[in-house]
């Protein structure tokens, strides 16, 4: 029992480092962004209403919409296979490769975002990166979460070491 919890937090833990190494280039992006604010330093700025303004946003929220529910999507038909997998060192490698991808997918959509902000100079860029900051909180790893989407729940009775008579 103590061997499987400990095998479950470290999958979190793991994950979480890259959850929080995604929370972390965004904070750098956002503080980069207001010192050059801050500075009167415009390395580019594209008025949000011209042609490639309008196609940066365009492009950016077409790869928002459909990045955010296949991330999400797939992911969970990934767990769904992995719930029949019966190697656990397979199935949470498994398990955290996919997490990986879907941070980074949800992540790089939250960076582009912040960078837009400061290229557009556009409020619905801001809300735009609201949208996949979201999107990122809620692929927040937790031990009970990994616990319930590998349905590892089901299969307390054989993993705690309870005696079958």
């Amino acid at each position: 029992m103590m061997d499987f919890e400990r095998k479950v937090r470290m999958l979190s833990r793991s994950i979480n480092v890259v959850y929080y190494i995604i929370y972390l280039l965004t904070i750098i992006a956002v503080v980069t962004i207001f010192f050059l604010s801050y500075g009167n330093v415009k390395l580019v700025e594209i008025d949000p209403l011209s042609t490639v303004g309008t196609t940066i946003s365009t492009i950016y929220m077409i790869y928002l919409l459909i990045s955010i529910p296949a991330a999400l999507f797939l992911f969970h038909k990934q767990t769904l296979k992995l719930r029949n997998e019966k190697d656990e060192y397979i199935k949470f490698q498994k398990y955290k490769k996919a997490s990986y991808i879907r941070l980074w997918i949800i992540g790089i959509a939250l960076i582009i975002g912040i960078i837009l902000v400061y290229v557009l100079y556009s409020q619905s860029m801001i809300f735009t990166a609201a949208i996949a900051a979201i999107a990122l909180y809620f692929c927040k790893p937790s031990p009970a979460k990994i616990i319930k989407e590998l349905g590892l729940d089901d299969d307390e009775p054989k993993i705690t070491g309870k005696k079958y008579v």
